[in-house]
């Protein structure tokens, strides 16, 4: 059993079936908002690289100096790598590292000074190592030159950045070099309801480097059990809201919201699954002190931690985290450094998920239902 802060005892509540349906959900004591509650449950390609052979093609050396407007900046602000290569009308290109090779970010063209100019990407936390690129020419060689900046989070992530798991005994994600399109069921919906919902994703996609678009509304209820009616037939992500009158499988004993994912896709090359469609439901009948960002406790801080397990992420067993199981108002509501850990093996960093390499679930390994302590 697992134990409110203040160790009453509340009950586990986990559901999973083999790929058909793998959650979890998050649930709150019967205590005072400041016992604080438990928490239950839960695009890059790779360019082809380049050659020497084609770096080699003029007969000049290439001389290339490069440089950063500043070797960290906080997430957002601008960046640019610049520089100075020989001759004019240069192509210049900044390509970007994940997991499986390098991704064109931005080009330019060297003026009659050789000089250029390319903007870091800075909307996602994290070290951005890159690579200046300069095309051969007829006169000049190509050439390539690696360089480095850090994008911070504007504070200091607290806690263990290995506490952090996945929500399956494989690897599951979204396919970074896609948009994550969510639809939002109104019934039930509160007043304040999409602009907390929007908050945990842009925050969400500060630490992932995901982009997220609102598709539409939807008649979907994640989770349910009903064929064709827990899922939006387009968009990747459902939201609603119920309560445990309606909801009694999802949201009964105090559960106060449930995320995770109800099918998925094998993409055999990354040997990873693909997340196609995945749910956040909310309990529309619990309150909160605090119905925003202030603390651990509240209701943005629910949202990115089911968010988070919409994302293929489980829970940590590190109190100073978002994915800790226990909503703590003492807390920020701020991802901690294993959180930041596990998102970044679930955003733009970790690589493309191709439909080109994908196979048909079938032919993927089982995935066990997901259960938690």
């Amino acid at each position: 059993m697992i134990r409110s802060m203040k160790n009453s005892r509340v009950s586990v509540v986990a559901a999973g079936a083999t790929l058909a349906l793998t959650a979890t959900v998050l649930s709150i004591a019967p205590a005072t908002a400041a016992q604080g509650g438990v928490l239950e449950g839960q695009s890059f390609q790779a360019s082809a690289g380049v050659h020497t052979s084609a770096l080699a093609l003029g007969k000049r050396k290439t001389k290339l100096k490069v440089k950063t407007t500043a070797d960290a900046v906080v997430v957002l602000q601008p960046a640019e790598v610049t520089g100075k290569a020989s001759g004019s009308k240069r192509k210049v290109v900044l390509e970007l590292k994940n997991a499986y090779g390098w991704k064109k970010v931005d080009k330019d063209k060297s003026n009659k000074k050789g000089e250029y100019a390319l903007e870091v990407p800075t909307k996602w936390y994290g070290k951005k190592k890159m690579r200046v690129v300069v095309a051969p020419s007829r006169k000049f060689q190509g050439k390539v030159k690696k360089v480095a900046v850090k994008v911070t989070e504007g504070y200091v992530p607290a806690g263990n950045k290995k506490a952090w798991t996945r929500i399956s005994s494989y690897k599951t994600r979204y396919n970074p070099c896609q948009t994550v399109k969510y639809a939002v069921n109104p019934s039930m919906l509160p007043a304040d309801g999409v602009a907390v919902l929007n908050e945990a994703i842009f925050r969400i996609e500060l630490a992932t480097g995901l982009k997220y678009k609102y598709s539409g509304a939807t008649s979907a209820i994640p989770f349910r059990t009903t064929p064709g009616k827990e899922q939006d037939k387009k968009a990747n992500l459902s939201v609603a809201w119920s309560s445990p009158d309606t909801d009694a499988t999802n949201l009964a004993g105090g559960v106060l919201a449930r995320g995770g994912f109800s099918k998925a896709q094998w993409i055999a090359k990354r040997k990873t699954y693909k997340l196609t469609k995945t749910g956040l439901l909310m309990d529309a009948s619990d309150t909160y002190e605090d119905r925003g960002f202030a603390n651990g406790g509240g209701l943005g801080a629910v949202h990115m931690h089911e968010l988070t397990h919409a994302a293929g992420l489980g829970h940590s067993n590190d109190s100073l985290q978002i994915m800790y199981p226990y909503t703590d108002p003492t807390r920020p509501a701020l991802f901690g450094a294993g959180d930041l850990a596990g998102l970044k093996q679930s955003g733009a960093d970790a690589g493309c998920l191709s439909g080109a390499n994908a196979r048909v679930v079938a032919d993927g390994p089982e995935l066990t239902p997901t259960s938690l302590p």
